[in-house]
């Protein structure tokens, strides 16, 4: 059946006018975070008493980038994407991309006009079209495809042929791998550090537990590190995370899955995610500064020795990837900062596009310990059936 901005006819079966659960979640979600990243940093509301609406009809500001238009596009793309979706089969065709539009105007145009109460966000009416602008495309270029998603089912049809069934939460947490570079971590793929945070926990509990002594240890460790070392320490790190990750992934797919494709796949998307946030914070020129020797010898060591690995049987790449998790956990809460990262990186533009600086730093340090739970559950026996561990 051909596809068209209207949709394919319907058949009159039931499972050809079914709606998405999680295409609803999915657009749900996605509202909630432009709203967060809109109206960040949720702190120091004033009421100058003007109207909030009074951006719509302000001079179009004058030091805009290009750069900074399209990210402001691509930033409202998902959620008209999300949204057609979300109302199928409800609404199909035109009708849902120009609710999709509609909708993308008001929430941008109320995002805007919350900006006014924010003395670090300034309300734009070039950002509420070109945020507009993004919803339409998102919609447009997802409505001829709505039908063919849902009603026949072709992402379902792919995961049940490419992964084992029982794998959904160790999909889930890997999926989040790209969006967990966002934030600037030292080190290329360094995420799970939790120095800070134990450090704060032991200060709360009244310095019961014996954190100095361990923080002392780790400085002595840390002293006496040069660019050589932290050149290796980058690379060990980068090599790790791909391994853990790629491993992880490897143990969800079936036999007949393009297992070097998805792969690639998953890498280029957390490559592209770091770029783009690099660019984000701290300017387009900035965007491929993570590109030391580390992570060059990072990505070759960890590529080859993951489409070696990977080869092997599934349930033993459950266990490496757990092993090589505990490797990179390890290593990045060992190695210190790096000094020479703030070199490379110039200045911070925090918040040029989506303020998720919170959001992103949280997700960073917790994601390598959701992955070591989602992989130790994909271990566990299964009780119901005599099932591989890396299918569950």
């Amino acid at each position: 059946m051909r596809a068209s901005l209207n949709g394919p006819a319907f058949s009159g079966k039931p499972w050809h006018a079914r709606h998405s659960p999680l295409a609803r979640s999915a657009c749900a979600i996605c509202a909630l975070l432009l709203v967060y990243s809109g109206v960040a940093p949720w702190s120091g509301w004033r009421n100058l008493g003007l109207n909030p609406f009074a951006y719509l009809s302000a001079p179009i500001p004058a030091h805009v980038t290009t750069f900074d238009l399209a990210v402001n596009v691509l930033a409202y793309l998902p959620f008209g994407a999300l949204l057609v979706l979300a109302l199928h089969p409800a609404a199909r065709g035109l009708t849902a991309v120009l609710i999709a539009l509609l909708a993308g105007v008001l929430l941008a145009a109320a995002i805007e006009a919350l900006q006014s109460f924010l003395p670090t966000r300034i309300s734009s009416n070039l950002d509420l079209l070109t945020n507009s602008v993004g919803a339409a495309v998102g919609a447009l270029m997802t409505a001829p495809f709505a039908s063919s998603l849902i009603d026949r089912g072709r992402l379902a049809d792919l995961r049940l042929r490419w992964f084992e069934r029982r794998a959904s939460v160790l999909l889930l947490v890997i999926a989040l791998w790209p969006a967990a570079q966002i934030y600037p971590e030292p080190m290329l793929f360094g995420n799970g550090d939790i120095r800070d945070e134990l450090g704060a926990l032991f200060v709360a509990a009244g310095g019961v537990l014996p954190i100095d002594d361990l923080m002392f240890t780790v400085a002595e460790f840390a002293d006496g590190f040069d660019l050589a070392e932290f050149v290796l320490a980058e690379a060990f790190v980068v090599a790790s995370s791909i391994l853990a990750v790629g491993l992880a992934f490897a143990s969800t797919m079936r036999p007949n899955a393009p297992k070097v494709k998805l792969l690639l796949t998953l890498l280029l998307a957390a490559l592209l995610s770091k770029a783009l946030a690099n660019a984000v914070q701290f300017g387009p020129d900035r965007a491929l500064a993570w590109l030391t020797p580390g992570v060059y010898g990072g990505l070759g060591l960890g590529m080859l020795s993951l489409l070696a690995a990977s080869a092997g049987p599934r349930a033993w790449c459950a266990r490496f990837a757990l092993l090589a998790l505990i490797a990179l956990i390890v290593a990045v809460n060992l190695v210190p900062e790096n000094p020479y990262y703030l070199d490379a990186i110039g200045g911070w533009r925090q918040g040029q596009l989506l303020n998720f600086n919170a959001l992103a730093h949280w997700l960073s340090l917790l994601w390598p310990y959701a992955l070591a739970y989602a992989l130790v559950m994909a271990l566990l026996p299964n009780r119901s059936e005599h099932a591989s561990p890396a299918s569950l």
